[in-house]
């Protein structure tokens, strides 16, 4: 199952289950960047670097980022809440 799906011109980013490193239903997050052939899954606590950004950030941060939009439906919410759980010192969605 994906939720929590973001696309620009350069990369993907979703919540999904289909990963080997999602376990109990718990999604981890995907990040895809066609142009330099990555695509990874990352858990709350793990870094995320990405070409343009000034310095690595936590994954939770951006998954509870996304989770906080209005436009999230209830779904997408429990998603973000469960991902941001397994961290918690993280940022948490509630």
């Amino acid at each position: 199952m994906e939720h929590i799906n973001e696309r620009d011109a350069d990369a993907t980013a979703i919540l999904t289950t289909e990963s080997v490193a999602s376990h109990y239903g718990i999604p981890v997050l995907r990040i895809e960047i066609e142009a330099a052939g990555m695509i990874e899954d990352y858990g709350p606590a793990d870094l995320v670097q990405l070409p343009d950004w000034p310095q690595a950030v936590p994954a939770a941060y951006i998954v509870a980022g996304w989770a906080m939009r209005t436009d999230r439906s209830a779904d997408e919410r429990d998603a973000a809440r469960r991902y941001c759980a397994q961290w918690p010192d993280g940022p948490q969605v509630v």
